[in-house]
């Protein structure tokens, strides 16, 4: 992938997906008594808008540096958010089609159930898994700048540390999480419908599951490739600030040469 291309394709992909949370977040704010479950969300779209703002400060250089798997991957998720937040607003104008002046009426809230419920859950967890993916992208790129530097301090190494410690984390949650989610999307398959509920309110959250089941799968990827590409800056920047260092005092920089009692020859100043 050349350079040049790199951020103006990830950028591409960002705009649709971030419409579509801003369409998802002003549709529940209109609903001015919607259920706890529903208004829940708006924090996570906040959230989520505010991430798919920042990956737009990536630089070419930087995505470069983050490799291939990361650059596909991202746009992974992106993808994976817009469809899920398209499916879900879809359920949210039928769940609101007896609305009037932007209120839920109460037979609306009373249907807010079994099905329903589940697909909200799920909702605010992919949400969630898309925020914190694309929070770590952005922190790791600028890092990644970081790593460039000719001098590689120990508050640098302590922070890309810390930063691999939170990625290990939220991987290791993604991969726990991908075991309880088939879990529960097995259990949704073989419940009995509820009061009010529909074929349809099936369908919707099996699709809502399954593309949480494939978000966290590209959140797995992404981390995974985060931290390869990491260590290896990590190790090629130490690599390279392995060479002899002198030092004079508390100066590690500059032109140095102690005490000298003699003549200095053969030195050009540029």
């Amino acid at each position: 992938m050349e350079p040049l291309s790199v951020a103006s394709s990830v950028v591409g992909v960002t705009p649709p997906a971030l419409h579509c949370v801003r369409h998802l977040l002003d549709d529940i704010q209109k609903i001015i008594d919607a259920p706890e479950a529903v208004a829940s969300l708006r924090g996570d779209l906040t959230a989520t808008d505010k991430a798919l703002i920042s990956l737009q400060t990536i630089t070419d250089s930087q995505w470069k540096s983050l490799g291939d798997i990361v650059i596909d991957e991202s746009k992974s998720a992106m993808t994976l958010c817009l469809s899920s937040c398209e499916r879900f607003q879809t359920a949210l104008a039928r769940w609101t089609q007896h609305s009037h002046n932007g209120k839920l009426s109460w037979r609306d809230r009373a249907v807010v159930g079994f099905f329903k419920q589940k697909q909200i859950k799920s909702m605010s967890e992919q949400l969630q898994i898309c925020k914190t993916t694309l929070t770590s992208v952005v922190s790791i790129a600028t890092l990644h700048s970081s790593l460039q530097q000719k001098d590689v301090s120990d508050d640098l190494l302590n922070m890309i540390s810390l930063k691999e410690a939170e990625v290990t984390t939220a991987l290791e949650a993604a991969n726990k999480q991908l075991v309880e989610v088939n879990t529960q999307l097995a259990a949704l398959r073989v419940a009995g419908q509820r009061g009010g509920e529909t074929e349809a309110d099936r369908a919707d959250v099996d699709g809502q599951v399954v593309d949480e089941l494939s978000a966290l799968d590209t959140s797995r990827r992404l981390l995974e490739a985060l931290l390869e590409r990491t260590h290896a800056a990590v190790a090629e920047a130490q690599k390279e600030d392995d060479g002899p260092r002198f030092v004079f005092g508390n100066v590690e920089k500059g032109f140095q040469i102690g005490t000298n009692s003699g003549t200095i020859s053969g030195i050009t100043f540029n």
